[in-house]
């Protein structure tokens, strides 16, 4: 099955990171420090002054430009997305060397944000992820390669199955840097069936961060809900040519869109008096699953 892997220029791939949990984080505290320096913190990241210091001093050498957090349901919680390691997550040596190096960055961010930053002083490591996290191994190559282009462009296609709104994100494969380029203002782009569809082989579907695409559009897809979209879609699909005995190839894209609409996914709107359009002049209509 044909396939391909990171950057074309160089195969290489978004770097690996293991999250982890900082408990009795003193959220008022942080906030008043945000408040008094709003040049420090954008969003869920920042402290650009903080780890520069730091830095400097030698008690910090963050594989990232800067400190990002999330909120957990727990108010005294944050989760820390901090750690970066290049490699392949496809290859055990680099997956080894990943484990080790990300646990030794999480124990000296531990450090820096429990000396250096406002309400983190009683504040510990509760729980690391299961694994490291690796955004990028092989990418499928199927029916259709889904661009940046198409991403920035919130291109729509005939045969979309899933749509994505989150944008181009890419963590530099080689040292600091993220690339963060965001679609047009309430727009989305839409992911074709053809892309779940691989090259050469009749009884296979792909979903997920596997899909067939390019780097730059894979870094949007990858995340979570546009993974269990393409997902559900690969899912539906598969059902659709079972009860049939048929190859999912032969599987008309209308029938799994209708099936889509009909269990709540979130497509384009006007897809829906497509399929009705279609049906209208005979067109595919099959029962409901």
């Amino acid at each position: 099955m044909p396939y391909a892997v990171g950057r074309d220029a160089d195969g290489l791939t978004q770097p690996m990171t293991l999250m982890f949990r900082m408990v009795e984080f003193d959220r008022t505290r942080f906030g008043t420090y945000v408040e008094e320096h709003p040049d420090q913190w954008r969003g869920v990241h920042g402290l650009w002054d903080l780890v520069a210091q730091a830095e400097a001093s030698g008690e910090l050498d963050l594989p990232r430009e800067d400190i990002l957090f999330f909120a957990t349901p727990h108010d005294r919680e944050v989760s820390v997305n901090s750690t970066r390691v290049p490699g392949r997550g496809h290859d055990v040596w680099d997956l080894t060397r990943a484990e080790y190096c990300s646990r030794r960055q999480m124990r000296q961010i531990n450090r820096f944000l429990r000396t250096h930053v406002p309400g983190f002083e009683e504040a510990y490591n509760a729980q690391s992820g299961a694994a490291v996290g690796v955004r990028e191994t092989r990418r499928i190559r199927g029916q259709y390669e889904l661009t940046g282009e198409d991403v920035l462009r919130a291109r729509k296609f005939d045969d979309a199955i899933a749509r994505g709104s989150y944008p181009i994100d890419i963590h530099a494969p080689e040292g600091k840097g993220t690339v963060l380029t965001r679609l047009p203002l309430r727009e989305a782009y839409d992911i074709p069936l053809r892309c779940l569809l691989p090259r050469g082989v009749d009884r296979i579907l792909v979903a997920g961060r596997c899909i067939s695409g390019t780097h730059e559009a894979h870094s949007s897809y990858r995340v979570t809900p546009i993974a269990m979209a393409t997902g559900h879609a690969a899912g539906v699909c598969a059902a659709l040519a079972a009860r049939d005995v048929r190859s999912p190839h032969a599987v008309h894209h209308r029938e799994v869109q209708r099936e889509l609409l009909r269990q709540g996914a979130s497509l384009r709107p006007d897809l829906r008096k497509l399929i009705e359009a279609c049906e209208a002049r005979g067109g595919v209509a099959q029962d409901a699953l």
